[in-house]
């Protein structure tokens, strides 16, 4: 069996539509600090109902991991 090519006009429709949602959202987001992204992605998901309206846990330190000996 021979494989076509791939090339963009052998990409379905559906995901081109995909790839630029997610340039997209990146490009929302690009500027702002990690934190300020997540919580901002947090506020859309309760909007649209995908997750409850407690805040989201972030971690305010580094985790301290014991050295090994």
């Amino acid at each position: 069996m021979k494989r076509k090519k791939a090339t963009k006009e052998f990409v379905p429709k559906a995901l081109r539509q995909v790839w630029e949602w997610k340039a997209a959202s990146y490009r929302e987001v690009a500027h702002l600090p990690t934190r300020d992204a997540l919580r901002r992605a947090h506020e859309v998901a309760v909007a649209e109902g995908f997750v409850a309206e407690m805040p989201a846990k972030l971690a305010e330190a580094k985790a301290k991991y014991r050295a090994k000996r």
